[in-house]
């Protein structure tokens, strides 16, 4: 072959940097009959023509929107114009199913950046505060948990049984731990029961009614001051504590690292006596 004849083919290295793909990709599309190089060199060396590269494109574009090989390996092996309206159609669909979820995603956004701005200039912190909670769904993961990383690592689980794609931490999917009744009584603020996420999709229905809140900023370490304020609200105001207590997390590790920001609300179910 002459150097004119080399210089209208590509190395297998040199296809890999041009399209990001690496070169045991390549191999792999080779195997399969996908993309196959034009002839290998005696030395061994792979060489692509344009005529081969072209398919790489399709390959590229399908593959990102999760068309499976084989489907793609057939309607290169048989493109015709009925084919191709079909894949497009694919496509389209993907598409739609993208900015559905982009959307969804936006909205959630949109919405923790307003409770981040809401708690920027919040002024009622450290005060017990008696207020109407709507029902609510709880997904919940039951344990015994006592330090951040295990609440957190339970989270995470959690977050796959809901339907988002995104990250809850980042979104408006409110988290937190349980405290047991028992445990508020007995005054062990640092032990939880359960984990959960609020949110639309799935989980157990907490019914609506009144709690007794109170937001407060700092080190989870110091939440005892508010349980012993609260405690004292309630003798004075002659409430009840009808059901488990909820910690919700609305400022933490994963947005600040400065302790000092977190923000924790405490909601305690009560009824009057």
């Amino acid at each position: 072959m002459s150097i004119s004849e080399k210089q209208k083919y590509y190395k297998i290295g040199e296809i890999s940097k041009i399209y990001k793909i690496s070169t045991d990709i390549l191999r792999y599309y080779d195997k399969i009959g996908l993309v196959s190089p034009d002839f290998v060199g005696d030395n061994g060396y792979r060489y692509y023509s344009k005529k081969q590269i072209w398919k790489l494109n399709n390959i590229r574009n399908l593959r990102n929107i999760g068309v499976g090989l084989e489907d793609i390996k057939e309607f290169l092996d048989e493109r015709n114009i009925n084919s191709a309206n079909d894949i497009i159609e694919f496509q389209l669909e993907k598409v739609e199913d993208k900015i559905k979820k982009l959307t969804e995603l936006k909205e959630e956004l949109t919405s923790k950046l307003e409770n981040i701005e809401f708690f920027k200039t919040f002024k009622d912190f450290n005060k017990p505060i008696l207020k109407f909670i709507p029902k609510r769904k709880f997904l919940r993961s039951k344990g015994n948990f006592k330090q951040d990383w295990e609440i957190d690592f339970e989270l995470k689980i959690l977050n796959e049984k809901t339907e988002y794609d995104s990250d809850f931490i980042l979104t408006n999917n409110e988290i937190g731990a349980t405290l047991s009744k028992e445990n508020f009584l007995r005054g062990e603020y640092l032990t939880f029961s359960e984990t959960f996420i609020i949110n639309d999709v799935k989980g157990e229905i907490i019914e609506e009614g009144y709690f007794l809140t109170i937001v407060f900023r700092g080190n989870y370490k110091e939440s005892y001051k508010y349980y012993n304020i609260l405690k004292e609200y309630i003798s004075e105001n002659n409430l009840e504590v009808i059901g488990d207590i909820h910690e919700i997390y609305h400022i933490e590790i994963h947005i600040t690292e400065n302790e000092d920001e977190f923000i924790t609300e405490i909601q305690i179910p009560v009824i009057k006596k």
